[in-house]
């Protein structure tokens, strides 16, 4: 028998709680608030703020969570971001 707990960080206990206790009504309403959810006039470290709260609840992969993010944010913004990405894999 070892001493060895577990979970390797608490973020990893953390993260096998949640899925354990989160209610599907609890998922249900995190995942209609990020759907959601837009940046509108505020600032983008605000929406980022809010948007990380409900992502953490959502049970979203990286990818579904990018393209929500996307969504979310302002148009204007957006566009600038696929530009940028549009730019890295040109020099790739």
């Amino acid at each position: 028998m070892t001493n060895k707990p577990p979970f390797e960080t608490w973020e990893k206990m953390a993260d096998e709680m949640a899925q354990f206790f989160i209610s599907t009504k609890t998922q249900t309403h995190v995942i209609d608030k990020l759907t959601k959810l837009k940046q509108g006039n505020r600032l983008l470290e605000d929406f980022w703020s809010e948007f990380v709260t409900w992502k953490e609840l959502s049970g979203y992969n990286e990818v579904t969570l990018v393209s929500l993010f996307k969504k979310g944010i302002h148009p204007a913004l957006a566009r600038k971001l696929v530009k940028v990405g549009q730019l890295r894999n040109s020099n790739l």
